[in-house]
């Protein structure tokens, strides 16, 4: 018991001090490009999404956590706008055709993806390319093409991180120019569609929260998204793609989305499955297996027989066989056996089966035994022969 305790307060220690210095370490950043509303990280879209009432100050702002398809399928929108800011789009065929018609209806859609899908740039005739710069540029510009709206010296970024541009356009008659980089390649369109329009951007990481930090570059981010009008009255922000769908948060779930929870709850687990590996060894004596009794009822049976088969005693073995026969018969068709005569011999025939003669040549041999002091081999056999006969009768 002493070294249970032991054990239990090194491990409770041990614990504690874990804990206190996962607490205290500086947390690293996380550069990873998530884009998603409630990601603080570098780029993440936090920043964006809390300051989306200030660009549409008409509109409701909702995030939705489901394919395009299903919350667009089905459901009449009009004036509105959907926000798709994801690292990975990739739009079904459904999905595509479920935004072509919440588009044509008078709606908008802005889109700005690495990975779009080829069924999203085939119906809208773009192609997504990417440039490669080798010159020792410390940062990359972008800006837009309106007079009204672009500055001289355009937005600028990080060197190589913002290099999507869009190197074919096959529906030059209709889509617009709406943004460039530094090379002036096209990196921002709009491409009307019925009554609304697809805003399309090829580099979502203007839209991350170091973009809009860096400079005034915020003032990039509020340009390109004033395209939208401002009078619509609801802006749906997409999720899905970026996180999955929503779900119930079991406390599982939310042990495992937090860094010191998760890291706390593998050490308990790693704890217990030590704590059982080193006190898996008995605490107490073995146990000794006692044997059950064993069933004597054969052994008793078998010598009981051998005692009057030894003596030669034919007529006390045949009495028995009688008694039991008789026992059987009372259990079995629950008749009285006093009194062995014809009614009995029917009601016994029609209960069990078995032919009147049968009954009445076992009855006929308890009549002779009764007569006779001793009898012989013939007549034991004959009378067991005649009873088993009787109990195959009626099984």
């Amino acid at each position: 018991m002493k070294g249970y305790k032991i054990f239990l307060v090194v491990g409770l220690l041990l614990l504690v001090l874990y804990i206190v210095a996962e607490v205290n370490r500086p947390k690293p950043i996380d550069w990873s490009v998530t884009l998603s509303r409630s990601d603080k990280n570098p780029y993440g879209s936090y920043i964006l999404y809390e300051e989306l009432n200030k660009v549409f100050p008409k509109a409701t702002i909702s995030a939705y956590r489901e394919p395009i398809y299903n919350r667009m399928d089905g459901n009449e929108f009009e004036n509105t706008a959907y926000i798709c800011l994801d690292p990975e789009l990739g739009l079904a065929k459904l999905d595509v055709e479920a935004a072509c018609k919440y588009v044509e209806t008078g709606n908008y859609l802005f889109i700005s993806s690495y990975e779009m899908g080829n069924e999203l740039l085939d119906t809208l005739g773009l192609k997504i390319s990417e440039s490669q710069d080798f010159l020792a540029t410390d940062s990359t510009t972008v800006n837009l093409v309106n007079p009204s709206l672009k500055t001289a010296a355009g937005y600028t970024f990080k060197r190589q991180t913002i290099t999507e541009y869009f190197s074919k356009i096959k529906k030059r008659d209709s889509t617009i120019v709406l943004g460039v980089n530094n090379k002036s390649q096209p990196d921002f369109v709009k491409v009307p569609f019925g009554g609304g329009a697809f805003f399309v951007h090829a580099s979502p990481i203007c839209f991350s929260n170091y973009f809009m930090l860096y400079k005034n570059n915020a003032e990039y981010v509020s340009k390109v998204l004033s395209y939208i009008p401002s009078d619509v009255t609801s802006v749906m922000w997409d999720e899905y793609y970026k996180v999955g769908r929503g779900g119930p948060q079991t406390p599982l779930r939310f042990f495992l989305s937090n860094t010191f929870l998760r890291w706390a709850l593998w050490l308990s687990v790693i704890g217990i499955i030590a704590f059982v590996l080193f006190e898996r060894k008995r605490r107490q004596r073995i146990i000794p297996v006692i044997p059950p009794l064993k069933n004597s009822t054969m052994d008793f049976v078998q010598t009981v027989a051998g005692v009057y088969f030894n003596q030669r005693d034919n007529k006390g073995i045949a009495e028995k066989k009688l008694q039991y026969w008789l026992e059987f018969v009372r259990q079995q068709f629950f008749l009285p056996t006093q009194h062995l005569d014809n009614d009995f011999v029917q009601q016994l025939s029609k209960k069990s089966g078995v032919d009147e003669k049968q009954i009445q040549r076992i009855i006929a041999h308890m009549g002779e035994l009764s007569a006779q002091e001793r009898i012989g081999d013939a007549m034991l056999t004959d009378l067991s022969k005649t009873i088993d006969s009787f109990y195959q009768l009626t099984k």
